[in-house]
């Protein structure tokens, strides 16, 4: 698959998240079960998401520190295992991936070579926004790694 790489600049986003240090097997069951508790906790205190859910990824030898979430409008109350966070602002090089979440590595790939090949550095964990639910026969999902300011 040919991935198109763009560079945007993100304003700073206040989000609502769930994190844990996970194996990569574990992953899917954790955002299956994250979502809806983010969701939930939102919905009883009348916060307003303002952007598709996200998994951002601290990638380490032999498991991932996994953030799930949802960006914000508004004053977030933490409780339980819903905490405050934020995505980050500044330039982020950008990629769509159309299809099964399996393929996903490849869009990661994608974008880590074109940074590489462009003279970026990347600033901070990468993160996938679901544009589609799970439900959709072809999702699409947008891969996004925060770049170093030039």
């Amino acid at each position: 698959m040919t991935y198109d790489i763009a560079v945007e600049t993100l304003s700073a986003q206040p989000a609502a998240v769930i994190s844990a240090r996970l194996g990569r097997d574990e992953i899917p069951a954790f955002l299956t079960g994250a979502f809806p508790e983010i969701f939930g906790h939102l919905q009883q205190r009348d916060v307003s998401i303002a952007g598709p859910p996200f998994a951002r990824y601290g990638i380490g030898e032999h498991e991932f520190d996994v953030t799930a979430g949802f960006p914000v409008a508004g004053e977030l109350q933490p409780s339980g295992r819903v905490k405050a966070d934020s995505l980050p602002g500044g330039d982020v090089a950008t990629t769509i991936h159309t299809g099964s979440y399996e393929g996903l590595p490849g869009a990661f790939h994608a974008v880590t070579e074109w940074i590489r090949a462009n003279g970026r550095e990347i600033a901070g964990d990468p993160w996938e926004s679901y544009l589609d639910g799970p439900e959709v026969a072809e999702p699409r999902t947008k891969v996004c790694f925060p770049l170093v300011a030039r």
